[in-house]
């Protein structure tokens, strides 16, 4: 996955490119991060969850950036902030965080599901354990010479 300022979809323009739309970047990189979340969602659903570890920190940084970039009013590769976009930018962006949001509420229901399998696992194993301490590793335990009677 490319970093979110090279990401061009088939809508977008580059940095490079000389164009009226100066939004092209800023939609570009949230079309990058709904990408990404794609990405991450189709990780979770084949349980790639290493995989899923590894680029979640990316995700995170990627709408650190632009969550700090909106608020400040910054400007992302050249681009205006959001306050500058037109009506049809606008519903762009509304779209794409729409679907982003869908998609990080399906990974979040995965997740949840995951760790509660290995809460099960976790339970499944302590009670081997247990039981593994209390048989003392198959060994039956004489408890009349504990109690001064002898068992047959």
């Amino acid at each position: 996955m490319p970093p979110l300022a090279e990401y061009h979809g088939p809508d977008t323009q580059g940095p490079d490119t000389q164009g009226p739309d100066v939004q092209a970047p800023l939609l570009s990189r949230y079309e990058a991060l709904l990408a990404l979340t794609e990405q991450m969602l189709s990780l979770a659903a084949d349980h790639a969850w290493d995989e899923l570890i590894a680029i979640e920190g990316d995700y995170v940084s990627q709408v650190a950036a632009l969550d700090s970039a909106a608020r400040d009013g910054a400007t992302l590769d050249g681009a205006a902030p959001m306050a500058s976009l037109d009506a049809d930018e606008r519903q762009r962006l509304g779209s794409l965080l729409e679907a982003i949001l869908v998609n990080d509420l399906a990974l979040r229901e995965k997740l949840v599901h995951r760790r509660d399998e290995l809460g099960e696992l976790l339970k499944v194993s302590r009670n081997q354990q247990d039981l593994h301490r209390a048989y003392a590793g198959g060994r039956v335990v004489n408890a009349g010479t504990r109690f001064r009677r002898e068992t047959p």
